[in-house]
């Protein structure tokens, strides 16, 4: 049975992240280049009004001025794009891990286990632009090489499936140079002999490939004709499961930002319990309106799954870091240092006998002491409940305890 695979690839992701963080560039020639001030700073990327007035990646800032003397130039901010990439890549993960992060803006995912593999991607990619601001294109296919092809097929929003009935209409006449892994120099030197386009080079002779360009050659003709491989490189082990979720309108109200953060971690649990997953660190994410963002966590005493748990410690620490007078843009909630339960010298109450929730109760009970009473109100907290208890002694203590 064919894989299905889908590479999706961000379309002009810097300048995407500079629109959605300053919505006054959109619709006005964008490029992010190493050196602004200098002319002769390189052009990174650039968004699709420049480059339909010609701005091109590696382009001279000096040239690109001249065609352009109104574009816009700003450096490359590279903590905001990996944050924004970030986010991406754990909205995917929400619906899978068979995912192999290729940069900051591409990856190639695993449907094979989906029953609407094509349903599944196009949610994906949807919700990445309607909840995160950032277009997509998206190719499906049963390689990683068709896939990365048909990614490349329509920008912006493209969406393209390509199968083994209709590979050879799609790609063979495309012009060589268009070919994923064809450089300049191989795609300059298969002119020369004739071969013009992806058809030519699936029926060329291998003795005349392998003599101009090696093992190369066989490869090319290889992908051409449906041989590419569909086998990807997962991203090595998690270290933590996230949820976000980005809001039309900004929240500020108590009650509603609770309603949020109490969805997140069920999200977050529920994830974290299909993958056998439990983690000790807690943290969310808070943009605000005008998109400043923090980030904050928590190291929390046990390894906890429960959607109840994750979500009064991620609460408290909005409680500890936000004020409730400036609106929320995006919310998100993330379980950190995860293990698979069965890595774990000790396990949690619903994996082994001993009582976890018990000994969370006297953690609780212990902090709400010490905010009334003070710290010493309780000196050791491991022999708390047994027989010679260390709680100096007041009046409350009996009146609470009796």
């Amino acid at each position: 049975m064919s894989k299905v695979i889908a590479h999706i690839d961000m379309n002009c992701f810097y300048a995407s992240v500079e629109e959605k963080y300053n919505p006054e560039l959109k619709g006005k020639p964008l490029a992010i280049a190493g050196e602004v001030k200098t002319r002769h700073g390189i052009i990174v990327t650039s968004n699709y009004e420049a480059r339909k007035l010609g701005i091109k990646t590696t382009m001279r800032v000096g040239d690109a001025r001249k065609i352009c003397p109104n574009i816009k130039i700003l450096r490359p901010d590279m903590p905001k794009y990996q944050q924004e990439s970030k986010l991406i890549f754990d909205l995917v993960r929400e619906y899978t891990d068979k995912i192999e992060i290729v940069s900051v803006d591409e990856a190639y995912i695993d449907l094979s286990d989906f029953s609407e593999p094509i349903k599944v991607i196009a949610t994906i990619q949807r919700r990445i632009y309607k909840q995160l601001g950032m277009p997509s294109s998206v190719g499906v296919s049963f390689n990683k090489f068709f896939a990365k092809m048909g990614s490349n097929l329509k920008k912006p929003l493209g969406f393209s499936i390509i199968n083994k009935k209709n590979y050879k209409d799609i790609l063979w006449n495309l012009d060589i140079g268009e070919m994923h892994g064809c450089g300049k120099a191989s795609t300059k030197k298969l002119k020369k002999i004739g071969i013009n386009t992806i058809g030519d080079i699936a029926v060329a002779n291998e003795v005349i490939l392998h003599s101009l360009l090696g093992v190369q050659g066989l490869r090319l003709k290889n992908k051409a004709n449906g041989e590419g491989n569909s086998e990807l490189k997962y991203t090595v082990d998690r270290k933590s499961i996230g949820n976000s979720k980005t809001f039309t309108n900004d929240l500020i109200d108590e009650d509603d930002i609770l309603k949020e953060i109490k969805k997140l971690s069920e999200k977050v649990s529920s994830r974290v319990k299909l993958r056998s997953y439990v983690g000790n660190n807690v943290s969310i994410m808070v943009r605000f309106s005008d998109f400043k963002t923090i980030t904050r966590s928590k190291k929390i005493p046990e390894f906890i799954c429960d959607a109840n748990d994750i979500f009064n410690y991620a609460w408290e620490l909005l409680l500890e870091h936000y004020d409730f007078t400036q609106g929320i843009r995006l919310l998100g909630v993330s379980l950190n240092e995860i293990k698979k339960v069965k890595e774990l010298k000790v396990q949690l109450d619903i994996f082994d006998e001993k009582d976890y929730k018990e000994e969370e109760k006297l953690r609780k009970l212990s902090k709400k002491l010490k905010a009334e009473f003070g710290d010493t109100i309780i000196t050791d907290f491991e022999n708390f409940d047994k027989k010679d208890k260390s709680i100096i002694t007041t009046s409350f203590s009996k009146d609470f305890l009796d």
